[in-house]
């Protein structure tokens, strides 16, 4: 009963989002943007997001053979693009990670490793997604932001730093909280795996970077192409917040609230919004397609 509360309560704030910046828009405007958008920019931007996860699943891979699993790059890539699909359903951004822990566990019941390597896989791509935040200060000469912005920016970056070099130090301390913490300090006892998955971290986010480009590209919006190194992780890290249904709406909002800092017009920034969210949901889909392929498979 709980659950179903805290999803009515996030689906609320969603449909809330939703149905303020609609209120705010002028749909003859939409429309004629979308009739007039260039979908080969959007196709190219699809086909990069989906190598994106190609990436993201051998970073997974590798995070995770440290906690003992050994699976193929097969077997990561579909349970990846399953969490993909996912996504669609569960009640957060963050919700297809519950169905990679349970296809990655499912017949060792090895779940806390499962879990941790997920985290792992997680944890690395939010230290670069706050490191691109913090190196874009440096690059959006002109633009006036407030200042709770770039101090928050900076706190999150300092916060990293202090979560990277602690272990070092103080692991035999953390170790005792709990068993997923002592497992989770074996990515500093043998950091190779995790500074090779920052690495692809790194890559991945390039890739979402210029997937935004090309989505700005087929809107014929004149967006500086450093203002989306500030902007990406911005929007992704608050699409992340476990408060609406899978980031909607929340995300939906962040694209209008900090593309008005390169004025644009909140018309414009929504229907970027929804270019992003239609590649999200086509990627989905083909997640999809792999989760009814590897359950026909499974059934025999």
């Amino acid at each position: 009963m709980k659950k179903i509360i805290t999803t009515l309560l996030k689906a609320g704030v969603s449909i809330a989002i939703l149905v303020y910046l609609f209120r705010k828009i002028d749909f003859a405007e939409v429309w004629q943007l979308f009739k007039h958008v260039h979908v080969g920019y959007l196709i190219a931007a699809l086909g990069l997001y989906l190598l994106g996860q190609l990436f993201c699943a051998y970073r997974w891979k590798l995070v995770a053979a440290l906690m003992g699993f050994h699976n193929s790059f097969s077997e990561f890539f579909t349970y990846y693009f399953i969490g993909m699909f996912f996504n669609l359903f569960l009640p957060t951004a963050i919700g297809g990670d519950v169905g990679k822990c349970y296809y990655l566990a499912k017949g060792n019941k090895k779940v806390l490793r499962a879990v941790v390597s997920v985290l792992a896989d997680r944890g690395s791509g939010l230290i670069v997604l706050v490191m691109i935040a913090g190196i874009s200060l440096t690059m959006v000469n002109g633009v006036t932001l407030p200042s709770s912005l770039p101090a928050g920016i900076l706190m999150g970056n300092t916060l990293v730093l202090i979560g990277l070099v602690v272990p070092i130090f103080a692991g035999k301390y953390l170790s005792g909280f709990s068993e997923k913490v002592s497992l989770l300090l074996t990515y500093w006892k043998k950091p190779v795996p995790l500074i090779k998955a920052i690495g692809i971290s790194f890559i991945f986010h390039a890739l979402i970077i210029i997937i935004h480009i090309l989505i700005g590209m087929s809107l014929e919006m004149t967006i500086p192409w450093k203002f989306y190194l500030f902007v990406v992780p911005l929007v992704v890290t608050v699409s992340m917040l476990p408060v609406s249904l899978s980031g909607i709406g929340l995300r939906e909002g962040a694209y209008v609230f900090f593309l008005a800092f390169v004025n644009v017009p909140k018309t414009e920034a929504l229907t970027f919004a929804f270019g992003w969210f239609t590649i999200l949901v086509m990627s989905s889909l083909t997640g999809g397609i792999v989760f009814a392929i590897n359950s026909l498979v499974s059934r025999k």
